[in-house]
């Protein structure tokens, strides 16, 4: 009978036009009405919540309930819990919507090894019971956890979602029967996960033995859960399209976005007809990735809501309760705060120091969000997790921090790449890395390069931290090149180079290292003709170096901040059977690259690098090389911009280099790059001599999802020559 009389007033009020309460209605029943919202889900299409959102407070609107689904449930939460509009938009745009789709982990918070061979692959498949699988989404949506791990950090209040300042509910699909799942108890992060898995875009959610996919794949607009608790009004804010036609299903995502709608088609139109005010934004141009479309998608959700003020004022004034008091509700991330304990959770192959070494936290101090954001990043990027999240629990002083994680179930992958450039040609990667073999915390890798110009690594080490520790790698490369005298190539060389080292290695905030080792290194060189004896090499040699290396550098390719160095001394020996040893020679080598930015677009790359022969000539092939702008080169073969791979030759070297990239369209640069040089034969002339080297290049790149295509065109002052220089892929 409630029910009834309110929506006679309010068809009466509506229909009147004149936006006022009947005299009579507030005695029409002597309980307030109950108005529930629902929020659709649709990923980005979902920002025009907010725009929404904003007018229902214009018009001075209560909200007793809220429903939702998938993005939909993640600003319904946000709204629950006491945000404010303003703060839902600042956070949300805040996001890196491009990482959270690719799941991307900054590089600089990767472990050591990590960050130095990550970017070599486009393809990873997991391995497990010894099988290859294919994975079971884009991503296990880490960047998703995370965020919602600070959005959602003030539900620890509440022991159930019911008890929010607003009563909330979201939805998610059972995968294993199809069925529906409604969520409105337990972890927040948990229901807005599962709500928000969108088949093959995200992996699905395991919660208490099951699985969960979005919840938009059997009702993305829950009107009827909110009629069952009892709400009197229903306004459904829905974003969906139904359906796309064939010119527009133009792209992996939308298809993927109709295939899980079909179900959705039939109960949506059920849905609708309980609503009693739809406000519904039309925007043709948005998709679920489209997040680039912020302002825009926001906008038309509050010029679709401000359509339906008058209805919406009315509904306020059949409302004997005010709007939330927000003020009463500090729901925003807490920025600083004191832990007083650390519990680990979901940990079996990792172990609590591990997990908290690479956390940095340990309890007993105080901890700022930004130092744990950077602290979950590390220990995702160690990958043996599938996910990690925290919640906090207070405590009689400050709170326990919970950190929970999902192990990944494959300590194995199988990875692939793919590469070519003009110095080593066409190459397919192939890689095998295990995880905790024979000891925690082990990485196991081998690399096999199959083309023009094969390759091989192979490394293993346990990361114990500072704690030094024992690894060994071996490499092999074979490739070949020109002789050049006086500037004009006289010959071909084959270049075959084979090594094992024993190298002892501590490890420090993931970013340093240092150590030192032994290494047994082979290498025959041949020519096509005998031109120059002296380059005819087959020898072995025994080496011992020590090494420091630092890189922070946030992308492998075109990064926006951070550095790099390296420094290494190494020291020399012929040998013959290892019984008779030659007089050995050294070399010393330095690297340094330091980012600047310049604008939001431009950035500077300021390099500089150098090395020096002590002692003794050493052989042909411990020269030292520059040439071309190829990376990744072994010994001391260095890029040079205006010459040829392996053109110059001499035994001390110091070059200065700058790279400016220009992005002029997202993923699209314009690159400009020069350097000067210094190569002599003796230490005193690196000074002394007035001759210096240059070159400069022009170029442009397409960051593709295969890694950069990169096409340059460079010379040098010192010649006449105008060479090109083109490279596809990631660099290994």
């Amino acid at each position: 009978m409630q029910r009834f009389l309110a929506v006679l007033g309010f068809l009466a009020i509506c229909l009147s036009g004149s936006g006022q309460v009947s005299p009579s209605l507030p005695d029409s029943t002597s309980e307030d009405v109950k108005i529930g919202l629902v929020l659709s889900g649709g990923g980005a299409k979902c920002l025009a919540h907010i725009g929404a959102l904003r007018v229902i407070e214009e018009a001075g609107l209560k909200v007793d309930y809220i429903a939702g689904t998938s993005m939909g449930a993640i600003i319904g939460a946000m709204y629950s819990l006491g945000y404010t509009v303003d703060e839902i938009e600042a956070y949300l745009r805040d996001v890196d919507w491009d990482a959270l789709l690719r799941n991307e982990i900054p590089r600089n918070r990767l472990s050591y090894f990590d960050r130095k061979s990550e970017s070599r692959y486009v393809l990873s498949f997991p391995i497990i019971d010894k099988k290859v699988r294919i994975p079971t989404g884009l991503n296990y949506a880490q960047y998703i956890l995370k965020e919602l791990s600070m959005l959602t950090q003030s539900s620890y209040r509440y022991n159930s979602f019911r008890n929010f300042p607003i009563p909330f509910l979201c939805v998610a699909t059972n995968l294993e029967n199809g069925q529906l799942e409604v969520f409105e108890d337990g972890r927040l992060i948990d229901a807005l996960r599962a709500s928000s898995a969108f088949p093959s875009l995200f992996t699905p959610y395991e919660l208490n033995g099951k699985l969960y996919v979005d919840g938009g794949v059997v009702n993305n607009f829950p009107v009827g859960l909110l009629l069952k608790k009892g709400m009197d009004f229903i306004i459904g804010v829905d974003v969906q399209d139904f359906l796309y036609g064939k010119d527009e299903l133009n792209s992996v995502v939308r298809i993927l976005e109709q295939t899980s709608s079909f179900v959705n088609a039939t109960e949506y139109m059920r849905q609708l007809d309980s609503v009693d005010l739809l406000i519904k934004p039309e925007i043709p141009e948005g998709g679920i990735t489209s997040f680039d479309l912020f302002d825009t998608i926001v906008a038309t959700g509050y010029h679709a809501a401000r359509s339906k003020l008058p209805e919406l004022r009315t509904m306020a004034q059949l409302k004997r309760e005010k709007p939330l008091d927000r003020s009463n509700y500090d729901a925003v991330p807490l920025q600083n705060f004191y832990v007083h304990t650390v519990n680990v959770n979901g940990n079996e192959n990792s172990t609590r120091d591990y997990i908290l070494s690479k956390l940095r936290i340990e309890g007993e101090e105080y901890c700022s969000l930004k130092s744990l954001d950077k602290g979950i990043d590390r220990l995702y990027g160690s990958k043996y997790f599938q996910t990690v999240d925290y919640t906090l629990s207070p405590q009689d002083t400050g709170y326990q921090l919970n950190i929970n994680v999902r192990e990944n179930p494959s300590l194995s992958q199988l990875r692939l790449g793919i590469h070519y450039d003009d110095d080593f040609k066409t190459a397919l990667l192939i890689n095998y890395t295990r995880r905790n073999l024979l000891f925690k915390n082990s990485r196991f890798s081998f690399d096999l390069a199959v083309g023009d110009n094969p390759r091989l690594w192979m490394n293993y080490f346990v990361d114990r931290g500072l704690l030094p520790t024992l690894g060994l790698k071996f490499r092999a490369h074979r490739f070949e090149t020109r002789i050049y005298q006086n500037r004009k190539p006289t010959n071909q060389l084959v270049y075959l180079d084979y090594s094992v080292d024993l190298f002892l290695q501590s490890t420090l905030y993931d970013a340093y290292a240092l150590g030192g080792g032994i290494q047994l290194e082979g290498i025959d060189l041949s020519q096509d003709l005998d031109v120059l004896d002296q380059v005819d090499v087959n020898a072995d040699y025994v080496n011992y170096y020590g090494f420091l290396d630092f890189d922070s550098f946030n992308r492998a390719n075109f990064p926006s901040r951070g550095f790099k160095l390296s420094a290494m001394g190494r020291i020399i020996a012929k040998h013959e059977n290892l019984q008779r040893f030659f007089e050995p020679s050294s070399v010393v080598d330095l690297h340094y690259s330091q980012v600047v930015p310049i604008l939001k677009k431009l950035t500077l790359i300021g390099r500089v690098y150098g090395a020096t022969t002590i002692g003794p000539n050493p052989d042909y092939p411990y020269n030292i090389f520059l040439g071309s702008l190829g990376r990744n080169y072994i010994n001391y073969i260095y890029p040079f911009i205006g010459y040829r791979y392996m053109e110059l030759i001499g035994r001390n070297t110091l070059v200065l280099r700058g790279d400016l990239h220009l992005e002029f369209v997202k993923d699209n640069y314009i690159l400009l790059r020069g350097n000067v040089g210094k190569l002599e034969s003796s230490f005193d002339d690196l000074f002394g001599s007035d001759v210096v080297l240059d070159g400069y290049s022009l170029g442009y790149s397409y960051d593709s999802p295969f890694g950069p295509l990169e096409v340059n065109v460079m010379g040098s002052t010192n010649h006449s020559d105008i060479y090109t220089y083109i490279s596809l892929g990631f660099w290994f």
